[in-house]
């Protein structure tokens, strides 16, 4: 298997140039995102790094019914990636076998990790450092209301963590999939609905329930943030400024390059954080930006892990609340 990775070393500075370039050029919030790069010779994705001591990083990744057929290969590579990543916390969607789950653990000695209990199909998941990250409590979450499955067909996930002393929030979702781009209010079945109403309640959630916490909602949630008020399903936020802000909006706004899903399709994998981390946001060393890892496999990435990219929110410690 290591042999798929080895790479000569005029190779491995061509990766290490594009992936600086690509730190430079993809837009996000705030300054740029710093990149850690020490690449070890049997890790491509190590060229890719945004973990560092000083910031909070954190990761959204939809694996593409991840591991569908418990494949040994696809599992190396995730867990090569989480690695080379080395980001505190990454957020997962659509894992569909269990135990491909728990052997990308077991290939992660560094990491735990934990997938959701609601034995739904594409299962939601955490994996994040032992090393920085405690956790302190992981539920899911859905409105009470008679059918909770319209807005959210996979449950949100909960996880609340302690880093560095600072105490966070982080909701994972995946929501429903599909449609025509166009939003019909009136009818409860039409996919755009749906997103809206989970946005709807997961805003409502956010705002009462949470009110004073430092949240970070995330995941692959199927819609544009460009869209035109009247279609687009993340009003409930929008409508709201001083509570809600998308860490990406300059990705969504900025060149395909930088978008999620393709890659380079649309921009589909979304971070918000509430209020209580705006100045965060905004410090000098936040960033949010697309990690184009795809560009370390040959063209392969989409045949042998996903067809999203993941995501990343750096955050510095000191401007945390």
């Amino acid at each position: 298997m290591k042999d798929d990775f080895m790479r000569s070393t005029c190779h491995q500075l061509v990766i290490l140039v594009l992936a600086l370039i690509l730190v430079g050029s993809l837009s996000g919030c705030g300054d740029s995102v710093t990149t850690r790069i020490e690449p070890a010779p049997d890790n491509p994705f190590e060229a890719y790094r945004v973990g560092s001591d000083g910031t909070l990083d954190v990761v959204t990744w939809n694996l593409h019914n991840f591991a569908e057929d418990a494949g040994n290969e696809e599992i190396e590579l995730v867990a090569k990636a989480i690695e080379g990543l080395a980001a505190d916390v990454v957020a997962i969607q659509e894992i569909a076998q269990g135990h491909s789950f728990d052997k990308l653990l077991d290939a992660l000695p560094n990491h735990a990790g934990y997938q959701a209990t609601s034995d739904n199909y594409q299962n939601l998941g955490y994996v994040w450092l032992d090393s920085t990250v405690t956790v302190e409590r992981i539920y899911e979450w859905e409105p009470d209301i008679s059918d909770p499955w319209r807005p959210f067909p996979r449950t949100p996930l909960i996880i609340d963590i302690t880093w560095q002393g600072k105490t966070v929030t982080l909701i994972n979702n995946h929501f429903k999939c599909c449609g025509d781009g166009s939003l019909d209010a009136e009818d409860p079945g039409d996919e755009e609905k749906r997103r809206l109403d989970a946005s709807q309640y997961l805003a409502d959630y956010m705002r009462v329930d949470c009110a004073d916490d430092s949240v970070i909602l995330l995941g692959d949630l199927n819609d544009l943030l460009i869209d035109v008020e009247i279609h687009n399903v993340f009003m409930p936020f929008y409508d709201h400024p001083d509570h809600f802000r998308f860490a990406d909006q300059a990705v969504a706004e900025g060149p395909s390059s930088g978008w999620s899903w393709g890659p380079g399709g649309s921009h589909l994998d979304h971070i918000l954080v509430s209020d209580e981390l705006f100045p965060a946001l905004g410090a000098t060393g936040a960033g949010c930006q697309t990690i184009r890892i795809d560009q370390a496999m040959d063209g392969e990435y989409r045949n042998k892990i996903s067809d999203h990219l993941p995501v990343v929110l750096v955050l510095p410690a000191a401007s945390l609340p």
